[in-house]
């Protein structure tokens, strides 16, 4: 089918035909779970011929798609775009924001989101959760404690990771030693350089990757934090 919408818009349909065939292929991709080709295909909507409804629906559902591919940068960019006019919109930002490390703005959203029919009794529950919001580790510090392995890995918390990183440094820095004062001070000098080019710029290297990803796992598992919370909540009926 999205193959069918795509040639009647290759033939040369008219705006508002071509409008409805992509709008049609996104609903394709969308069911084959294809969801980073489906905001692409929203992508390619000529907004200039929608009306402002319709344009935030359909920013919204590119949103969405952003979101539902795991493009959480792409998705946060179109928060400021739609028009926060349902309560789906809502709860949609204040995830969308939970995950990209946004919490003060995924928090009012959320409260808003819960309270869309009437302040909602689980606003301090809200406030609790987002008080326990992961602080971001800092990356200068990690680069910094990377230079005085295992610090950078401690740093982490990756503390087998960081001595066995002491250890390789360690070694590299006895053959160094050994070498020299056997005489050897070539061999020893120019084979501890690419000994601890290893070690040492690998430990300041690995140190870095480790908290980007530990900041990333820390957002990830708090924004499914928040999900979990605002399900419970909105399958709650209401009083």
């Amino acid at each position: 089918m999205a193959v069918a919408y795509e040639r009647l818009i290759y033939d040369g349909a008219g705006l508002e035909e071509t409008n409805a065939a992509l709008l049609a292929k996104t609903e394709c991709y969308k069911m084959l779970g294809r969801y980073q080709d489906a905001s692409g295909t929203l992508a390619r909507i000529r907004m200039y011929a929608l009306t402002p409804e319709e344009r935030n629906t359909v920013l919204y559902q590119q949103e969405l798609c952003h979101f539902l591919a795991g493009e959480l940068d792409q998705a946060a960019t179109l928060v400021a775009e739609v028009e926060p006019s349902s309560q789906d919109i809502l709860l949609l930002y204040a995830l969308v924001l939970a995950y990209a490390g946004r919490y003060d703005e995924s928090e009012l959203m959320a409260a808003r989101c819960i309270s869309w029919n009437g302040e909602s009794p689980h606003l301090d529950e809200l406030t609790a959760l987002y008080r326990q919001h992961p602080a971001e580790r800092n990356a200068t510090a990690a680069l910094v404690l990377g230079f005085l392995p295992p610090l950078g890995h401690f740093y982490n918390g990756a503390y087998g990771e960081g001595l066995l990183s002491a250890g390789l440094n360690a070694a590299s820095v006895a053959f160094v030693v050994a070498n020299c004062m056997g005489g050897y001070w070539v061999s020893g000098i120019l084979g501890g350089i690419v000994a601890l080019n290893y070690t040492w710029m690998g430990s300041v290297e690995r140190s870095q990757a480790l908290t980007e990803k530990n900041n990333n796992n820390a957002t990830i598992l708090f924004g499914e934090r928040v999900r979990e919370f605002l399900a419970r909540v909105m399958e709650e009926p209401a009083i």
